[in-house]
């Protein structure tokens, strides 16, 4: 049995990871902000997910240490 490792469950990159050594300076700016945009935009979609859970924790936490 094989496993078809084209199949990713991902976003299609923005930008491409690495230039060639002709490109200029215009060309790697814009790759730069490109990749940082995506990983803006993935940080917000984690922190979308993880900071409602992590303020129910520090609330849970809280009302068990100070509530008591």
């Amino acid at each position: 049995m094989s496993i078809d490792s084209t199949a990713v469950a991902s976003e299609k990159m923005v930008a491409p990871t690495a230039l060639g050594e002709s490109a200029g300076f215009e060309e790697r700016w814009a790759a730069w902000q490109a990749r940082g945009a995506a990983h803006e935009r993935a940080f917000r979609r984690k922190m979308t997910f993880a900071a409602p859970i992590l303020i129910v924790v520090a609330v849970v936490l809280l009302y068990g240490v100070l509530g008591r």
